[in-house]
């Protein structure tokens, strides 16, 4: 079954965006749910935008992985981690995306065309797309942490009513409910 995904970028990170996009389709068999930025011009200022709009495409489970490139990956992650059960890290090494994934089941990562160049880039991806969280094997202390989070989100910010799924808290089968 073919992975999910959404895609974005800014101006700066269209060609970058445009290469992502043939590699997660012709070698990671994804599958991009959104690409609202269909030429350089579309990009142009407007990353809040672009976070909110795919912050609700995962909040209504219509993927649950989402990628943005720009210059650095950095203004972008700051505001979708504004929305109530998203996690989003700006990564600029495959450990650090791949710890994203394994101890934060981070959905987004924001990613820096002006930090690493394309096979580095894609050393990244495969670092965090590859190493899907797992309730049943991941560190108790990481899936306590994510209850914690979620108490956090709870407290600090509204839960749209569109929310399909408990967005990584938890696992989905309430057997492994933790």
């Amino acid at each position: 079954m073919k992975t999910k995904i959404a895609i974005a970028c800014d101006d700066v990170g269209f060609e970058r965006k445009e290469e992502i996009k043939k590699y997660l389709l012709e070698e990671k068999n994804a599958e991009i749910v959104y690409d609202p930025v269909k030429q350089k011009e579309d990009g142009v200022n407007n990353f809040a935008i672009l976070a909110d709009e795919m912050a609700g495409i995962i909040q209504r489970d219509e993927c649950r992985l989402g990628i943005y490139i720009c210059g650095t990956g950095i203004g972008f992650t700051c505001q979708i981690n504004k929305h109530w059960g998203i996690r989003a890290v700006a990564v600029t090494n495959p450990y650090s995306a791949k710890r994203a994934r394994l101890s934060n089941n981070a959905q987004v990562i924001g990613l820096g065309c002006r930090v690493n160049d394309l096979e580095y880039t894609k050393m990244i991806i495969d670092s965090w797309y590859d190493n899907s969280f797992d309730f049943l094997t991941a560190r108790e202390n990481s899936k306590k942490n994510l209850l914690e989070a979620e108490r956090s989100d709870n407290l600090l910010l509204a839960k749209p009513e569109n929310v399909r799924w408990n967005m990584g808290f938890r696992p989905d089968d309430d057997k492994l409910r933790v």
